[in-house]
């Protein structure tokens, strides 16, 4: 690998954030506070227009040998228009999907990336999809764009889960040297971690500068989507079907159970709400790095167990397919019991801060009661000697607090 092909996009992209910047506060490309969103300023959409640029400079100037690379970009170039008409002016529903089918289509029919063949997922062998290979492709791909728009809740979430996939691909593509591909996840690895350097809550920032925006979000989920099918159907297939499930996991996790929950209330499966599952995090009482966290490293334990069983330990498709299913399921029952699961989690961190605060608090009391027994002993002396040879003085708990409280107001007086 050249420096060059980490260093160009890196650069590239943090160049066209510096310039866009500004931009988006002048021309209002931004998302403004309201009752569901914690920043109090508003936060340029600009990360998802700056990737796709600097992707696109980056392959142009490195005439990278990227598969069918004239039709991701007009597929990519499709949502990105529509996601920014979406940032600057809200769409409909209808309007978004019509673009999703739109880009699937060109990915199916006109680069010739479909879902052909399911694997062999319930021990009856490889499960073909035939004449329904597109419509299948077009469904599966619309769903995974939505997952990773859905789960762009938090910062830093869906480029972190979005950088997560893209690794295990490109681990992938190098155990089978596939070097077009693991170039390509590289370009988009670089472009990430320069975006997440300004949408992460590092280097003492409270919030986002950027946010990734439809636009990033779409593209992140069609670039996942296309990464996958390409690398688990044909002739270079690398991977199964069922191990890209495990590699999309927590955004598909999440996805479905709010869905399957909205629609088991009687209400449209795109519907705003605050239960996906960093909302419930966020509820059990973790902050928003603290969640991120927990889902990167759920994410790259889940991609690892799937890509060490497919290859070194050459579990059985099916197996991993009703592994799948089973965590699934698990993860539902827990969303559906997620007030249950806070509680615990709520009882056991405050348990442990009080466990901490009592044996703190106690050392405290000890060393003051100790200290202030000498102090007291000390004086007593001074003053009378001979009336306290042969007595011992044994402070009350009042006046050990009182005396506490004393030293502590002179020793602020004195600093």
């Amino acid at each position: 690998m050249h420096p060059d092909l980490f260093l160009t996009p890196f650069i590239l992209t943090i160049v066209f954030i510096l310039v866009l910047y500004p931009v988006a506060l002048k021309v209002g490309l931004t998302d403004r506070p309201s009752h569901r969103k914690q920043h109090s300023e508003p936060t340029p959409l600009i990360g998802g227009l700056a990737i796709y640029l600097a992707i696109l400079l980056t392959l142009s100037l490195n005439h990278l040998n990227f598969p069918h690379q004239i039709a991701f970009f007009a597929a990519a170039t499709l949502l990105v228009l529509v996601g920014l008409i979406d940032d600057y002016k809200t769409l409909g529903v209808k309007v978004r999907l019509i673009a999703q089918i739109a880009a699937s289509l060109i990915m199916a029919e006109v680069a010739d990336i479909k879902i052909t063949e399911l694997g062999n997922i319930l021990e009856f062998g490889d499960i073909h999809l035939g004449n329904y290979a597109t419509a299948f492709t077009v469904f599966a791909v619309v769903g995974g764009i939505n997952a990773f728009n859905m789960i762009d809740g938090i910062d830093g979430l869906a480029g972190c889960l979005t950088l997560t996939s893209i690794i295990a691909i490109a681990a992938v593509s190098w155990l089978f040297q596939n070097w077009a591909l693991m170039d390509f996840c590289i370009v988009m690895m670089a472009s990430i971690i320069a975006f997440l350097l300004f949408n992460l809550r590092i280097f003492g920032r409270a919030n986002a500068k950027i946010f990734l925006g439809d636009t990033g979000s779409t593209v992140f989920g069609f670039t996942i989507c296309w990464l996958a099918i390409y690398a688990s159907q044909g002739e270079h297939k690398m991977i199964t079907p069922t191990t890209v499930l495990w590699i999309i996991a927590v955004p598909l996790f999440d996805s479905v159970c709010i869905m399957l929950r909205r629609l088991s209330k009687g209400r449209s499966p795109f519907s705003p709400d605050r239960e996906h599952l960093h909302h419930i995090l966020s509820l059990a009482g973790y902050n928003v790095n603290q969640i991120l966290i927990i889902l990167i490293v759920c994410s790259l334990l889940l991609s690892t167990i799937s890509i060490a069983a497919n290859y070194f330990l050459n579990i059985r498709e099916e197996i991993l397919f009703m592994s799948f299913l089973l965590l699934f399921l698990c993860h539902y029952w827990s969303m559906n019991h997620a007030w249950k699961l806070m509680k615990i989690a709520r009882y056991l961190r405050t348990k442990k801060g009080d466990d901490g605060k009592s044996v703190s608090r106690r050392k405290n009391e000890r060393r003051s009661g100790q200290q202030c027994s000498l102090d007291i002993g000390e004086r007593r002396v001074t003053e009378d000697r001979r009336n306290n040879e042969e007595r011992r003085y044994i402070p009350t708990e009042e006046q050990l607090e009182k005396i506490a409280r004393d030293k502590k107001k002179q020793r602020r007086s004195e600093s």
